[in-house]
């Protein structure tokens, strides 16, 4: 390898690394827009299912109980922002470094984002029925700490272990018979 082919190899690589690490803190900049955007969903997929009467509020999901409206706010903590920083910077750091290509990388971060908004809203969801099942304070805290890691942290090891799949798979080769190549 030439020192001009390594100095590009590790152009492509830097160039990924800081792509991704730049998405990233895109993401953390617009954090509340990516949580008004979850509640907005929330209040459509409760109201939806016939949950509650939801609606949204910025970031906030407020419905009716015990006849006054009632809500939580999803905070930056709360949100699927965070969640997503490590699939990004990992999925633009392998195609930097030539692991996987272009599309298998933007194939692996899309199916992770929509697991993982898919996890969150379960999540969210979880908080109205417990407060619905509960009261508003017993509710909020069974579901926001108990009932809500449980649920995000079965999603996430679902994600990750998907996610690596997804990025380390190999192609197969036409014409491969019984494992010979």
């Amino acid at each position: 390898m030439t020192r001009s082919s390594t100095w590009g190899a590790w152009l492509r690589a830097a160039t990924g690394i800081l792509f991704g690490v730049a998405v990233a803190a895109a993401t953390l900049w617009r954090w509340h827009d990516i949580a008004s955007g979850e509640a907005w969903l929330n209040a459509r997929l409760v109201d939806a299912v016939g949950l509650a009467d939801s609606k949204s509020i910025g970031a906030a999901v407020i419905f009716p109980l015990d006849e006054r409206w009632v809500g939580f706010m999803v905070s930056s903590g709360c949100s699927v922002a965070m969640l997503l920083i490590p699939p990004i910077v990992l999925a633009s750091t392998l195609v930097g470094f030539r692991r996987i290509s272009m599309t298998r990388g933007l194939n692996a971060l899309t199916i992770a984002t929509l697991l993982l908004v898919t996890v969150n809203q379960l999540r969210l969801a979880a908080v109205v029925v417990a407060m619905q099942t509960w009261g508003f304070r017993l509710g909020y805290e069974r579901s926001h700490v108990l009932i809500g890691s449980v649920i995000t942290t079965a999603g996430l090891i679902a994600v990750a272990i998907l996610f690596v799949v997804l990025v380390s798979r190999t192609k197969r080769m036409r014409g491969a018979v019984a494992g010979v190549r």
